[in-house]
């Protein structure tokens, strides 16, 4: 018999009255303003956020931080339309869709988010040991930890390189459009992210000098940011921020105050980045002048205007599928797990299609588009795609998890490297993330079967040494 506590119990009692609410909106064609869209959203994040935090769950967490991005990626733009922020909208939603289909997307979103709410509440377990500043008594685990950081770094150096000089070029000489023009193979991507995982390692596995590590780690990635391309690198620092004040060291309140104050200086620096990357050029230089200039009165508007974006590609999915693209029927996931094998989705218009599913729409439509995780489950499965958010739910769920929990150190790296992937999966598609991570966990594989076979070898020396010492005897 499976026992629940009463604390659980009422928790999802609240989650389920509000996805019964959240489907009588939809079943009953409710019309919502954008104003009461925009309170409902945030009323709805506050609330689950809440209850997870009654039950247990860090408000800094993994799992709320996917909430809180889907909030932000999907409804920014409604937000901001229904409170009047000023700021300027690159892709306005609202020429994208029919108010009806507006309401069915919002709908969507507001549905999912629920399932995924409730997905954390049943997968979630208390520590009631902390692992905060956690000393670790497998000395081996430590080394080995360093290791495979120190291999990653050697894999994905070259190609981390290659993909920011030549961002760093293309921004300076034609601005943010030099950088978003750039192909790269998704091979040499992956290699890449060998190097942001193995920079993971390497903070878990230098104990006295992780500060450095972190504050390098830091201004590097911030450097980069101001090429205008800012998605990857605002997720990993998140992440990056999060393992180095949460799971490694222990969290204090100066520290709290601390991290606020610099959330605010961060926000304030993308926000920048993103005024001026719409210049000739891009750079540290044309940051810096925006913030130094005052240019930023628009601030949040123009960051919800611009963030929100994700929410284009959900409707645009809800309007045009089935009508001008088939249900996927799952094919946008299989296309992800084949993605491990070089070039050979591309072999399989089918799956080609379906990996990237706004590529069936014309270019001067989806021109600019990111991605949607609920974009995609609607086009593979209409309104069925709501479960798919409980999978997403179980999966952030379990990452937070192992990373509050004892659990080996690699273990842990591998969790924060996933975590990195899945907030990215918000505005992302499935296959985006899935070649980099199984390449990731091949090579620590592969030098963990070195490392245990290195072992072997040195205990069979070290036997055979003693037994020659005992047969000198």
């Amino acid at each position: 018999m499976i026992r629940i506590s009463k604390t659980k119990f009422i928790g999802l009692s609240v989650l389920f009255l509000q996805f019964i609410i959240c489907s009588i909106i939809q079943l009953f064609g409710i019309q919502l303003s954008y104003e009461r869209m925009s309170i409902l959203a945030l009323t709805q994040t506050l609330l689950d956020i809440a209850v997870l935090k009654v039950s247990g769950l860090p408000i800094v967490s993994v799992p709320n931080m996917f909430g809180v991005f889907s909030l932000l990626f999907h409804c920014g733009q409604i937000i901001k339309k229904g409170f009047n922020i000023k700021g300027t909208v690159p892709l306005p939603f609202e020429n994208y869709a029919e108010i009806s289909t507006i309401q069915i997307a919002f709908s969507f979103y507001l549905i999912s988010q629920t399932v995924y709410y409730i997905a954390l509440l049943v997968g979630f377990h208390s520590h009631k040991e902390s692992i905060i500043a956690a000393k670790y008594k497998n000395l081996e685990e430590d080394a080995d930890t360093l290791v495979y950081g120190k291999v990653l770094l050697i894999l994905g150096t070259i190609p981390r390189l290659y993909i920011d000089i030549v961002s760093l070029i293309g921004a300076r000489n034609s601005g943010y459009a030099g950088v978003y023009s750039l192909y790269i193979p998704g091979p040499i991507q992956a290699m890449a992210f060998f190097f942001d995982a193995g920079l993971i390692f390497v903070l878990f596995g230098c104990k006295k000098r992780s500060d450095v590590v972190f504050f390098a780690v830091l201004v590097y990635k911030c450097l980069m940011m101001t090429t205008g391309s800012r998605q990857d690198k605002v997720v990993f620092l998140l992440i990056w921020v999060y393992v180095f004040f949460f799971i490694i060291n222990r969290i204090t309140f100066t520290k709290i105050l601390v991290l606020a104050g610099a959330c605010i200086v961060g926000f304030a620096f993308i926000s920048a980045v993103g005024a001026a990357r719409g210049g000739d050029s891009t750079g540290i230089r044309e940051t810096l002048n925006v913030m130094r200039d005052g240019k930023l009165s628009n601030m949040l508007g123009g960051s919800l205007g611009e963030f929100g974006a994700s929410f284009v590609t959900l409707e645009v999915a809800i309007r045009y599928t089935p009508s001008q693209m088939a249900y996927g029927y799952g094919r946008s996931y299989l296309a992800g797990v084949l993605s491990i094998i070089p070039l050979l989705v591309k072999q399989i218009p089918v799956l080609a299609k379906a990996g990237y599913f706004l590529s069936q729409l014309p270019d001067d439509l989806t021109f600019a588009f990111g991605g949607s995780y609920l974009g995609e489950l609607y086009y593979n499965f209409s309104w069925v795609g709501i479960v798919g958010n409980y999978v997403v739910g179980s999966t952030n769920i379990t990452l937070h998890n192992s990373l509050m929990s004892k659990k080996n150190i690699t273990r842990k790296c591998l969790d924060a490297i996933v975590a990195t992937a899945m907030i990215l999966f918000v505005r992302g598609y499935f296959t985006d993330m899935v070649q980099k991570l199984a390449w990731t966990y091949f090579i620590v594989y592969i030098v963990r079967l070195c490392q245990q076979r290195k072992r072997r070898k040195s205990c069979k020396e070290e036997w055979y040494n003693v037994e020659c010492r005992y047969t000198d005897l």
